[in-house]
């Protein structure tokens, strides 16, 4: 390892990040107090038990089976568009409207906190891994952070592997050139986003498009299972103290799928050095190299490149599969929306294909993706814990209190979006002219799917990208019809990623002139 550092060591730019949090500098006498937020007070503020007593009286939706959007909503019926609310020892503000989430997503904290994932944390700390992005805060996080933000967060960077997934698509467009039936949409696309967020991670094809999963999906379904119940437990946690039923599920998840990420690295590190044996490590270098950038950074030590490759593998694959589910699914169920993309795709890529130029004309493609994104957000809340005082909503905001803004309910009001249970791709496209004003919201904070600021999700642009290439490619050739007796709508739940509670069937129909 230290022979082929030495080797590939090269020299990148820093960023740094030298912004300072906002702070009230002088009292304004028309600010009102925090103890003025609206909220639920008396036995529902006491420390740790008060939030038992809450969650009961908002209903079994809430009490019976806890989730944060749930409870979100409730506190808005209730008390308004700011609350105020204690959660075990802390005192949290519930934000539900685009203008105060723009207000404290705007503070400029370097190392902003996040609640860790505990039983990730708990998983790392025994296995001696180091802590990922989800888990880490501070200066560990910052360590992590901002080499990986430099590889891969740049759109040049990104561009540079459209040829690449063209070809992974193009795998995949050819298993269904005559049509046929796709039972579960979401199992089929967890093997793609396996074979294409593969090559960008390791550098190679992993076979998954020819019934070759690398991936077990239950076990990939029982880690995000497991975050989802640690994050929703309001309670006490008892995997911090020993291994319980829960800790040992996630344990032979993340086995499983950190044993992948070993042996890919290794492999990728042989091949590199036979590269380098054979003087063919230029040749090999044409194509881009995530695994051989993040080697070669100053910061990434051995640890920091498994540990990024590791969030950027299952965090990819369990995204964009769900994401291009949903997408689909509405494609399929709004067949005048599907047409127009069509239409987009065919002049776009013209007799070229799917290539970086082409997408960067395809602004209906990207708006039906940030409509599904609406309709279907990834994440539900932005959180943010303030270091100094803040003024927010008219009220101040003391130090250490933590913020959350209801991100997928500001999403789906219709104060912000009308009749925001439509798939309506038409609201994100500049000049267009089909929807009325109303339909269209041009506050950026009304929707934030891969989150705001420095805590942003690293992987967006290559999720994204994925996504776009993928369906280009899929419905310049296919048309997409839902079979007659299924749903026409999908349910979903939050564990880390929006997914479908069930199998969701799609039928593919080649087109009478479909692009080359």
């Amino acid at each position: 390892m230290a022979n082929i550092r030495s080797v590939f060591v090269r020299a990148l730019r820093r960023q740094q990040y030298s912004v300072q949090a906002a702070r009230v500098s002088s009292p304004e006498p028309d600010l009102k107090p925090f103890a003025d937020i609206p909220g639920p007070t008396g036995r529902y503020s006491i420390p740790w038990i008060g939030a038992f007593f809450l969650f009961k009286s908002l209903g079994p939706g809430v009490y019976k089976e806890f989730e944060i959007r749930k409870f979100a909503e409730k506190l808005r019926e209730s008390y308004g568009d700011i609350v105020k609310v204690r959660l075990k020892d802390r005192w949290h503000v519930f934000l539900f409207h685009p203008d105060t989430a723009k207000q404290v997503l705007e503070i400029q904290i370097p190392q902003p906190f996040r609640p860790p994932i505990d039983v990730l944390a708990v998983y790392n700390r025994k296995k001696k891994h180091c802590q990922s992005l989800a888990t880490s805060n501070g200066e560990e996080w910052a360590a992590l952070r901002k080499p990986t933000q430099e590889l891969i967060t740049k759109p040049a960077v990104v561009a540079e592997y459209v040829q690449i997934l063209s070809e992974v698509a193009n795998d995949f467009v050819k298993q269904y050139e005559t049509g046929g039936l796709i039972e579960d949409m979401r199992s089929t696309l967890v093997n793609y986003a396996t074979e294409s967020v593969g090559m960008l991670c390791f550098n190679r094809r992993m076979g998954c498009l020819d019934n070759v999963s690398v991936i077990d999906i239950k076990l990939l379904d029982d880690l995000f299972e497991c975050i989802h119940e640690d994050l929703n437990n309001t309670g006490i946690k008892f995997h911090l103290y020993f291994p319980t039923p829960l800790y040992r599920k996630l344990e032979r998840a993340a086995d499983h799928l950190f044993g992948i990420c070993r042996v890919e690295i290794n492999r990728a590190l042989k091949r590199l050095e036979a590269a380098k044996q054979e003087g063919k490590l230029e040749e090999y270098l044409q194509a881009p190299n995530l695994l051989y950038s993040m080697l070669t950074h100053p910061k990434m030590t051995i640890d920091y490149v498994e540990r990024s490759l590791m969030d950027l593998f299952v965090g990819g694959v369990e995204s964009t599969s769900n994401t291009l589910t949903f997408l689909w699914f509405e494609l399929a169920k709004n067949p005048e929306k599907q047409q127009k993309l069509y239409e987009e795709i065919t002049s776009a890529c013209g007799d070229d294909g799917v290539t970086k130029e082409a997408l960067a004309k395809m602004s209906y493609l990207k708006a039906c993706v940030r409509e599904i994104m609406r309709l279907y957000r990834p994440t539900v809340v932005q959180f943010r814990r303030l270091e100094n005082e803040a003024v927010i909503g008219g009220y101040r905001i003391p130090p250490q209190i933590d913020v959350v803004v209801d991100a997928e309910g500001i999403g789906m009001d219709p104060r912000f979006f009308k009749d925001p249970e439509k798939f309506l791709p038409e609201r994100f496209v500049r000049g267009d002219t089909s929807l009325s004003a109303e339909y269209k919201n041009t506050n950026p904070f009304a929707l934030l799917p891969f989150g705001f600021g420095v805590r942003s999700c690293v992987g967006q642009r290559f999720a994204e990208t994925e996504i776009y290439v993928l369906t280009a490619k899929i419905f310049s050739r296919l048309e997409a019809v839902l079979p007659p007796d299924s749903s026409r709508t999908i349910d979903y739940v939050y564990r880390g990623f929006a997914v479908p509670t069930r199998p969701v069937q799609l039928l593919l129909k080649p087109r009478k002139s479909a692009s080359p």
